[in-house]
């Protein structure tokens, strides 16, 4: 049975409430819960409580009238729609009403029950509708922040997660090393985190691979140990031996577990200073079930059905975004999912994910070799980018064995080393000052189309559009940063490898042309201004 719809009746003269009951009691078309109050306070009162779906709103009363009413409604975006009641000659109150923000305005008098329930499903239609465009409002201005400061936090991200990888190599203690690991997972994560804002915002496909949810949730536990630890939560865990693979994003799924957990101790936290988690996991026939109990304060059920929507919270300013949870939401639902919640005031909170299960495991892929041990000669790489430290790390890992490591801060310094230098790769950042990296791989793609083929691109905005159009329409590899240094190292690898089984290493270097991309002649030289359109 459908849910009645909850109406806020403000009505100063019974005379005027009784036949609007009558007639909200006999519609044939819908079931009403009706509350009726009769001043302007008693109506703010009711209307703090956020329990309505439509308020009908009497112009009259007293000396504060409805119009005043209606535009402190109108301040806040979580309030419902609004229709106003007005007399026969308030032709001006009825435009004043609309310009405001009300619904509809309906002359009392001249109201029938299917005129009535006809403004109100309109008047509730049209208030979703509203909140849609706020969403997705928010959700336009939430990705162009993504995608502004992406690239300006993954540059400090890469560094983070390269020299943490280094020091691992390094013979230290193995306390240390552990941290120095949570150091390098939590920035990835960081990374990751950011690529999802941007994801959930443009509602980008995922990559999804068969995985097996016990080691994923383990992970999120070890991560989360230390803050349980400091915060006096107790967890057990209670999974099914015999969990089957899901095919999913994991790193996706670690960020969903890990911010379910987190907010689970906040709740556990905020009640007593500690408490108890229940993580469960279980296979009910084709559904892998997971849920996240706490024995927190719980949640008040006006509150349950909105903890998944973008922007809600219940914290102070500052506290937190009210993304959390909407993210989470997404993400499960991307990956054929459910994600709901259960509470009791005083008792705690229960978060369920559901995942399908999927068949058989596919075959991994076997292992790339640490070093293409296929190569006689070294293998020569540019790094091109305007982080001094993110070409450190990465020359301080690449530049041994049979790698040898050339540098250059922008694209006209690495043209110029193009110039009179072979190269077997360029690993080629997208967003810098001066000549950027589209217009660098454009010279390159002008000049010599195979050394173009050596290009791969690292960036830490190639979630934009603009950036994933242009890489789609090369064709060429893109390392999103914070990258890991192994992931690095196999790109390499794999690139420099496909080159040799395809006819051996690459010995040409690029024609030599002018920066406007004209050939240079016998006799001329190689200088001019750079072209507007290479930046």
């Amino acid at each position: 049975m459908d849910q009645p719809t909850r109406v806020l009746l403000v009505e100063d003269d019974e005379d005027d409430f009784v036949p609007m009951k009558e007639m909200l009691s006999i519609s044939g078309q819908g079931v009403y819960d009706l509350e009726w109050v009769e001043t302007y306070q008693t109506a703010k009162d009711a209307l703090s409580t956020r329990n309505h779906d439509i308020c009908l709103l009497d112009y009259r009363l007293g000396a504060q009238d409805g119009l005043d009413l209606l535009r402190e409604i109108r301040k806040k975006s979580d309030q419902p729609p609004v229709i106003m009641l007005t007399g026969q000659n308030d032709y001006d109150v009825d435009m004043e009403a609309m310009r405001i923000g009300a619904s509809d305005y309906l002359v009392k008098g001249r109201i029938d029950p299917a005129d009535l329930e006809r403004s109100i499903r309109y008047a509730i239609a049209h208030g979703r509708l509203q909140e849609q465009i706020r969403e997705s409002s928010a959700l336009i201005s939430l990705g162009t922040m993504a995608a502004g400061m992406a690239n300006e936090i993954n540059n400090p991200l890469t560094v983070v997660v390269g020299y943490s990888e280094l020091l691992l190599q390094e013979d230290i203690p193995e306390a240390y090393k552990q941290r120095i690991q949570v150091i390098s997972s939590e920035a990835q994560r960081a990374g990751k985190i950011i690529t999802n804002l941007m994801r959930f915002a443009k509602k980008s496909d995922i990559t999804k691979k068969y995985v097996e949810l016990k080691p994923v949730l383990l992970r999120a536990l070890e991560l989360k140990s230390l803050d349980f630890k400091v915060n006096n939560i107790i967890w057990v865990d209670e999974f099914s031996p015999d969990l089957p693979m899901t095919l999913a994003d994991e790193q996706q799924l670690l960020q969903v577990f890990i911010n379910i957990l987190t907010n689970a101790e906040q709740a556990c936290q905020g009640l007593n200073g500690g408490g108890t988690l229940t993580i469960r996991a279980l296979c009910l026939q084709d559904k892998i079930r997971i849920s996240f109990n706490d024995d927190g304060p719980g949640i008040p059920q006006e509150n349950l059905k909105k903890i998944f929507e973008p922007f809600f919270t219940t914290k102070e300013v500052g506290k937190g975004t009210g993304l959390g949870l909407s993210i989470c939401h997404g993400i499960i639902r991307q990956h054929d999912g459910e994600m709901w919640a259960e509470s009791e005031l005083g008792t705690g909170s229960t978060i369920y994910v559901e995942l399908p299960v999927l068949g058989q495991r596919v075959e991994e892929s076997k292992p790339i070799e640490a070093a293409p041990q296929i190569l006689a000669n070294a293998i020569r790489i540019l790094v091109v980018d305007d982080e001094p430290l993110v070409r450190d790390v990465v020359a301080h890992y690449l530049d041994q064995g049979c790698f040898i490591v050339d540098q250059a801060e922008g694209g006209e310094e690495a043209w110029r080393k193009l110039q009179s230098a072979d190269y077997d790769c360029i690993l080629l950042d997208l967003k810098m000052p001066g000549m950027n990296g589209q217009g660098l791989f454009k010279l390159i793609l002008g000049s010599a189309e195979s050394l173009a083929n050596k290009v791969i691109f690292i960036s830490g905005n190639s979630g934009n559009p603009d950036a994933q159009d242009f890489i789609a329409g090369t064709g060429n590899k893109v390392i999103q940063k914070p990258f890991k240094l192994e992931e690095l190292h196999r790109e390499v690898t794999d690139l420099v490898r496909l080159a040799a089984e395809k006819g051996g290493r690459r010995k040409a270097s690029p024609k030599r042309v002018r920066f406007d991309g004209r050939p240079v002649f016998r006799g001329e030289t190689g200088s001019g201004r750079l072209p507007a359109e290479v930046f």
